[in-house]
């Protein structure tokens, strides 16, 4: 839970009831979101949602947010209900919860972590309660959670809100829960299957709902301030397989790209059982998985080398991990990694290992006794192994939020790594929905790494400035007297300089057409960048089996906005880029 050092940003925001104790700062999109939550409770506005890439400080920021909430008497104690998986990575630690506390200058609050009848029924009287969804919709649990919350007005904090669809038995059993705020917190606040959210406040939009977000930080502003992801490099691997027709022996060969684009029907299940039954095939994990290795290999001898040269010693090193589409899935892999890569230790875990021995081996994994782990959707948002630099997807999941946390758990910065070595590395198979989600997650990363070299460039540039700034102003101090008496006692030979002439029309003109053309050139790159999403959009389209091409995406657009890209200005390209991006995210047009 460290955070950035010496924002000055920090210093200009004032939050109510915090009072931050160096060297521990908030990062950027942290200060935002509390600075707007603490303007919104006063205006009595109490229901919120903030969206934060994973490793950006959620908790830190639930935390903060009751701390504000508290001071502004808004509430005086705090619910935070997280899934299962998530309490032992992020709120399981004591420690590290009441230091985050010292830091934010918060008056002494009592703690603890209740998924129990047992642990809870002790801890009753409590300032804040951190709990998970599971033990909230049990009937002791909800009940218990009830007695709680109706003794003193209480904040609730929905930590990983996706998992809370506003028609699950989660959301009616903690709708019964009385509180008097909330904060809902996501990477991904959206759901495969568009179901709204419990909490969650939302607008709509020609009888649609969206998000709506009091802050959100987007995975470019994660880049471009630097040190809180790792950057990705993305290789997409391409095959080929024989359907043979068990009656008439025909054979057909096909890439997987190719099957991508099979239309509906028997074709559509023809081909999906093709893709999972090659999923086994050993020709099939030696092309995705040697390539892998290979990387591994390379990154852990790059290592070794930095230092050697240094003289520096890290006790972790990068790890592996593969996700399987099954447990007999996950179970050939692990057989086919230990047969073709020895070297590495590796393991698995799944649903079918019992729980004792799952939660030992991922034990050892967290410690980074493992190189390579194979699992089936056990690693999941929440798990914080930071050492995680190689990333293997080998099972059929191609949703946008599901496929995102899965790739986050590789993308988190690690400060044991030097700059360099903070890439992951992530290998999978050619399919055309999952090449729409990582050339989104490449755009925006390029997006956010430019514009962290501009603010280091500003930053380097104002320095100079102040330094050059600095040494004029004592040498102009140094010569005082000596100018003094040169005024005192002018020469009259000495020309007079002539003043400076204000600008004439024609300067002022092309100040203005320099303004002109920006404007010009933003609009043509909004133009671009909705081309580019519109024809993301069509492969995305047909990948699904759906007919479309460019012209319908324009159609529905004109008749969405009510007129051509052409004549649009900026804030309605705006627009339409903001409608591309949820139509992706959703895999339709609406």
């Amino acid at each position: 839970m460290s955070q950035g050092h010496g924002q000055t940003l920090g210093d200009m925001i004032h939050l109510p009831g915090i009072s931050i104790r160096s060297p521990f700062a908030l990062r950027t999109g942290q200060l935002h979101f509390l600075h707007k939550l603490s303007v919104r409770f006063l205006q009595n506005d109490h229901y919120h949602l903030g969206v934060f890439v994973p490793g950006y400080g959620k908790t830190i920021t639930a935390l903060a947010s009751f701390v504000i909430a508290r001071h502004l008497k808004k509430a005086q104690r705090l619910i935070v209900f997280v899934p299962r998986g998530n309490l032992r990575d992020q709120y399981a630690d004591a420690k590290e919860l009441s230091q985050v506390l010292r830091n934010l200058g918060a008056p002494p609050l009592t703690f603890c972590t209740a998924d129990s009848d047992k642990t809870f029924l002790k801890n009753a009287s409590t300032d804040i309660i951190i709990t998970t969804y599971q033990y909230a919709s049990g009937k002791t649990g909800n009940a218990a959670l009830q007695a709680f919350a109706s003794k003193e007005r209480c904040m609730f904090v929905f930590d990983e809100v996706h998992h809370l669809s506003d028609e699950g038995t989660w959301a009616k059993a903690i709708n019964n829960l009385p509180h008097t705020c909330s904060v809902a917190l996501s990477g991904t606040p959206v759901r495969s299957d568009n179901k709204a959210l419990f909490g969650v406040p939302f607008e709509m939009k020609n009888d649609e709902r969206f998000y709506s977000a009091l802050h959100e930080v987007l995975l470019r502003d994660a880049h471009e301030e630097g040190k809180i992801l790792k950057r990705v490099s993305v290789n997409m691997i391409d095959y080929k397989i024989k359907l043979r027709n068990i009656e008439t022996q025909e054979e057909v060969e096909l890439s997987l790209g190719q099957m991508q684009e099979m239309a509906s029907g028997e074709k559509d299940v023809d081909a999906f059982l093709a893709r999972r039954n090659m999923r086994f095939h050993t020709v099939y994990l030696e092309s995705l998985l040697k390539p892998a290795f290979d990387r591994f290999k390379e990154k852990r001898n790059a290592m070794v080398v930095e230092q050697i040269n240094s003289n520096g010693r890290t006790s972790r090193a990068h790890q592996m991990l593969i996700i399987a589409m099954s447990n007999m899935h996950a179970k050939a892999i692990l057989e086919f990694v230990q047969e073709r890569f020895p070297e590495w230790s590796s393991a698995r875990i799944g649903q079918d290992i019992p729980e004792k021995t799952r939660l030992a081996t991922l034990d050892q994994y967290r410690k980074g006794e493992l190189d390579v782990m194979v699992q089936v959707d056990m690693i999941g948002e929440g798990t914080d192994i930071k050492p995680i630099s190689v990333i293997v997807k080998a099972d059929l999941v191609r949703a946008f939020s599901k496929t995102m946390q899965q790739i986050f758990r590789g993308m988190r910065y690690f400060n044991g790594f030097s700059n360099e070595q903070n890439v992951c590395d992530i290998f999978a198979s050619n399919d055309s929905a999952l090449a729409v989600i990582f050339e989104w997650l490449m755009n925006e990363q390029q997006i956010g790494v430019k514009l962290q070299q501009k603010r280091l460039e500003l930053e380097q540039s104002r320095e100079q400035q102040q330094d050059q700034e600095s040494w004029i102003l004592a040498d102009v101090e140094h010569k005082a007297t000596e100018t003094m008496h040169w005024e005192l006692f002018p020469d009259p030979n000495k020309p007079i300089e002539p003043a400076k002439a204000e600008p004439t029309i024609a300067e002022h003109e092309a100040v203005e057409e320099s303004l002109a053309l920006n404007v010009i050139e933003l609009e043509q790159q909004l133009r671009q960048e909705c081309a580019n999403l519109a024809y993301r959009l069509t492969q995305s389209l047909k990948s699904q089996g759906l007919k479309a091409d460019i012209r319908t995406i324009h159609a529905a657009s004109k008749k969405r906005f009510g007129k051509s890209q052409d004549d649009m200005n900026l804030r309605e390209l705006e627009s339409k880029k903001e409608w591309l991006f949820q139509c992706l995210e959703r895999g339709r047009i609406f």
